[in-house]
């Protein structure tokens, strides 16, 4: 489903930035239109079989390199408690993010093809700080959605750092998600790493 890919979305890119001052609300609107463009051109050639599933599935893979700061993201859902994990708690938890999101990506391809995303304005909360507003149409059920997009500016590059589907912040919904196994396992990040990895969709979805 559409809601199950901006959650992947999110989650690759929730990053909290420092803000800069050069960027315009017209900037912050045409990343978001070129990044869903670029998705939606791939997808495209994928269903017209101009390219194949590995292919897409390695320039997502780029494209979540290219926008996330996976250490960054790990530290902000992890809170308090990166503090009290070991070093090899904390990669293991990283990695199993990484997969996770990935792995969404990979197994709802097929449920976003043929949708548009359409910006329909922007507002802007402070300088480099900005909500773009979006709608998303055209799948096959016939159903839109209006999606928002935080988009901040660090030191002139520009990321999603949430996105809100159906009234729901999802990368905040996911963070409280984590903490919460976390918290119900006396602080073992251990255990939201084996939450992730259970998630993880199969290689055959």
């Amino acid at each position: 489903m559409i809601k199950h890919i901006l959650t992947a979305f999110a989650l690759t890119l929730l990053a909290p930035v420092a803000l800069a001052q050069s960027t315009t609300a017209d900037d912050a609107e045409a990343f978001v239109q070129n990044q869903a463009n670029q998705v939606i051109e791939t997808l495209t050639e994928l269903n017209s079989g101009q390219t194949d599933l590995p292919t897409v599935r390695a320039e997502f893979r780029d494209r979540i390199d290219a926008l996330a700061d996976v250490d960054r993201i790990s530290n902000f859902v992890l809170g308090r408690y990166r503090r009290t994990a070991s070093e090899d708690e904390l990669n293991a938890f990283r990695t199993a993010f990484r997969n996770y999101a990935i792995g969404v990506y990979e197994s709802e391809l097929s449920t976003y093809a043929g949708q548009q995303l359409e910006v329909t304005g922007s507002v802007t909360r402070n300088p480099g700080d900005f909500i773009v507003r979006s709608r998303v149409y055209g799948g096959p059920d016939g159903q839109e959605f209006e999606v928002n997009w935080r988009i901040l500016d660090s030191s002139g590059e520009l990321k999603a750092v949430d996105v809100e589907v159906l009234g729901v912040w999802l990368a905040q919904t996911q963070r409280e998600q984590i903490l919460a196994v976390i918290g119900d396992h006396r602080g073992d990040v251990s255990a939201a790493t084996s939450m992730l990895r259970n998630r993880e969709p199969g290689e055959d979805a």
